[in-house]
């Protein structure tokens, strides 16, 4: 707000010029006036301060709200977003780069290989002597990396009923107790135990029962024993497993493989072979007599 201005009363011309009184007067009134611009300076002073803010100067502070303006307005803003743009879509492509990585050029993973079947014998009959029972022919099988002597036994294990409208299909199967192996026989719709060795399917037509079907001749026993006779000096058909991946461009990838625990024989890495391979996959093969061999591998194709 401007200060009033202060003014020096004129002398005039008829007014004696020799009266003291009256040049006091005058005197006070200029001592008032430099008062009055002493006050002024001091208003300016702060109101530059003011203006100034945290600005070393005035100029400074001027050049400041011009980038600010400048900032504002509408090329600026759309220089802005199109950096923004940009970089957003970088941090896509760098994701779906680090995405590829992960999921398809460099592929990890684990796999167990069980190795188990049948040497000799082993064969399963229906009982003549029980209500859908089974009989066990003696024989020999290998798991765990080794081969075991396999008692016969009648009525062994038994084929549940089914009373539904419909076939199912049961598996017959060694497992390895405190006496040795012994034949059991799945329930309806559960899969065959882990360790155990699977020797038939069981196909139970519908309404078969101990009443409709007691020496089961309406089931039907299909064998699926993986037989070995020359176990463990050499294999006719060793077990081979396809494993999985995110599908490549071609199949031209890299495989690494390594071993991490057998049971029974001794297995290294040239005990397992790629069989076959293809865009999505490859089958591993094993070599070897041993059991529960758990493989850790790294498919990579840098060049997908």
């Amino acid at each position: 707000m401007p200060l009033p201005v202060n003014k020096i009363t004129q002398i005039p011309n008829n007014e004696p010029d020799a009266v003291p009184a009256l040049w006091n007067v005058r005197y006070d009134e200029i001592d008032a006036n430099f008062a009055h611009l002493e006050a002024g300076r001091e208003a300016a002073a702060t109101e530059l301060a003011g203006a100034r803010g945290t600005k070393p100067s005035v100029g400074a502070r001027i050049v400041d709200i011009e980038q600010q303006v400048t900032q504002l307005s509408p090329e600026f803003q759309d220089h802005l977003a199109g950096a923004i743009k940009y970089a957003l879509d970088q941090t896509g492509v760098a994701n779906s780069s680090v995405r590829a990585l992960k999921q398809q050029i460099q592929q990890e993973g684990e796999l167990l290989i069980e190795n188990r079947g049948v040497v000799s014998g082993c064969t399963v009959t229906k009982s003549t002597t029980a209500a859908r029972n089974l009989h066990l022919a003696a024989g020999a099988c290998f798991a765990n990396g080794r081969a075991y002597s396999v008692a016969s036994g009648d009525n062994m294990a038994s084929v549940p009923s089914n009373i539904s409208g419909a076939s199912v299909v049961v598996y017959a199967y060694l497992y390895l107790s405190a006496t040795g192996w012994k034949l059991a026989v799945t329930a309806i719709g559960e899969a065959v135990p882990a360790g155990a060795i699977r020797l038939y399917n069981i196909t139970i037509p519908a309404n078969s029962t101990d009443a409709t079907d007691p020496n089961l001749a309406n089931v039907t026993l299909t064998s699926v024993r993986r037989v070995e006779a020359g176990f463990p000096q050499f294999l006719d058909t060793p077990v081979s497993q396809f494993v999985s991946i995110n599908t490549l461009s071609a199949n031209d990838y890299r495989i690494d493989i390594d071993v991490v625990s057998a049971d029974g024989a001794p297995c290294d890495r040239k005990a397992l072979s790629i069989a076959s391979r293809a865009s999505n996959g490859y089958t591993l093969e094993l070599a070897s007599a041993a059991d529960n061999v758990r493989v850790r591998y790294r498919v990579s194709k840098l060049n997908n």
